[in-house]
């Protein structure tokens, strides 16, 4: 008997249980990776340029990652993404210079890559027409408060085994962990059958004509303006939090915990803000997430509140963001309309953290951040008016009637 809501499926269950795993190791990764990188000797522009080139990587992945899954099977790419990611972090974790720690980040971004937005299409894909959008968002915001649930666990554990293990065996830990994930991945989820008559090239083009198109445009700049907001915190929130407390990675896990739990309590809290109306909220939250960032990077308001702050309005801003998109997409060509926006966030991160590495240099950090956050603002406030000029960008398909339930039967 197929489940009435998303909550009562096994698959859901496994679904966020990946996903919290998953996003626990990265965020191991997540709090110590810029330290890292610093002690192995890069230099602020060096750092930028290392960061830039590893999202150009990602960017060169992403839309073919997409049309693989919609193509071959959302389950099989899944498994080989978050084998390759955890390769990277193994790589990194054993290296002891920057050319081979490069390496690592570059496996790093093509499996992440890889596995981006392929287990939610798996999901979302068995869905049917009965109540098709609100579960599409329930299913969205479980990921996604699941995802950053996996955060804290991540920043926790650093917090704890950073007391007894430096912070390069803290990333060979994680890439353990994603490789396992990667080799259990055929047991735990449904075979995908993908779509044996359909060449990758074909589903590429038909995705990117339609993202490039009239009725994307509000998301294309909403997914600018939420990508250079969570890269700027990213790459400034460890150099800002050294230079105010000296380096110590149980700190580091200590605030990156206390940010994560802000980042899942906005995720929680789209429950409550933006149902049904995610082209209307997610703009304007989009518009604020970066300000307390900006103000903490000028010492007007204390670091680590401003931190925190920033996070829970991009928890808030990504869920709202992602149902907006997943309501959009078609089931046939779901994952490669995912990556197409994701070569968007991709192109926005990398020359957020390149024009970032050198602005730091020249400018300082507090007017770096100043000049990111004020292109994120602008994008914002681009996305919000586009979504009522262009009213087909909020029209959402329901979904077609004999599309199979979300049950987690195998197929």
């Amino acid at each position: 008997m197929a489940a009435d809501r998303t909550g009562e499926s096994p698959l859901l269950v496994r679904y966020t249980s990946f996903t919290l795993l998953g996003a626990s190791a990265d965020f191991v990764y997540g709090a110590v990776f810029v330290t890292v990188l610093l002690e192995r000797g890069a230099e602020p522009w060096m750092l930028g340029a290392m960061l830039g080139s590893t999202n150009l990587v990602a960017l060169l992945v992403e839309a073919p990652s997409g049309a693989l899954g919609d193509r071959y099977g959302h389950r099989r790419l899944l498994a080989v993404g978050m084998a390759v990611w955890g390769a990277g972090f193994l790589l990194m974790g054993y290296a002891d210079g920057l050319a081979p720690t490069l390496a690592g980040m570059y496996l790093w971004a093509v499996g992440f890559r890889l596995h981006s937005g392929t287990l939610t299409a798996l999901v979302v894909n068995r869905i049917g027409g009965r109540d098709r959008s609100a579960r599409i968002a329930r299913t969205v915001r479980f990921g996604q408060v699941s995802g950053h649930g996996g955060a804290v666990l991540g920043a926790a554990s650093v917090v704890v085994a950073g007391a007894w293990l430096p912070a390069d065996a803290l990333i060979l830990v994680g890439g353990a962990a994603l490789v396992t994930l990667g080799s259990l991945t055929p047991v735990c989820f449904p075979r995908s059958p993908g779509q044996p008559g359909r060449p990758v090239a074909e589903i590429v083009r038909e995705s990117a004509v339609a993202v490039v198109g009239r009725r994307f445009a509000p998301l294309v700049a909403l997914s600018a303006a939420s990508a250079s907001g969570l890269a700027v915190l990213v790459i400034s929130w460890q150099p800002m939090l050294m230079a105010a407390h000296g380096e110590n990675v149980r700190l580091n896990g200590l605030v990156l915990l206390v940010m994560v739990v802000a980042m899942t309590a906005g995720s929680a809290s789209s429950r409550f803000v933006g149902r049904g109306r995610p082209h209307v909220w997610a703009p304007l939250l989009a518009a604020c997430s970066g300000l307390p960032l900006l103000l903490a990077a000028h010492g007007l308001v204390p670091l680590v509140p401003g931190l925190v702050v920033s996070e829970f309005l991009i928890g808030l801003t990504l869920v709202l963001s992602h149902v907006w998109q997943q309501l959009m997409f078609s089931d046939d060509n779901r994952n490669t309309m995912f990556s197409m926006l994701g070569m968007v966030d991709s192109a926005t991160r990398m020359l957020t953290v390149l024009s970032f590495g050198w602005l730091w240099e020249l400018l300082g950090m507090g007017w770096a951040v100043t000049a990111v956050v004020a292109f994120s603002v602008v994008a914002a406030l681009v996305a919000a008016p586009l979504s009522r000029f262009v009213p087909e960008s909020t029209r959402f398909d329901g979904g077609s009637p004999d599309e199979r339930e979300l049950d987690g039967a195998a197929e």
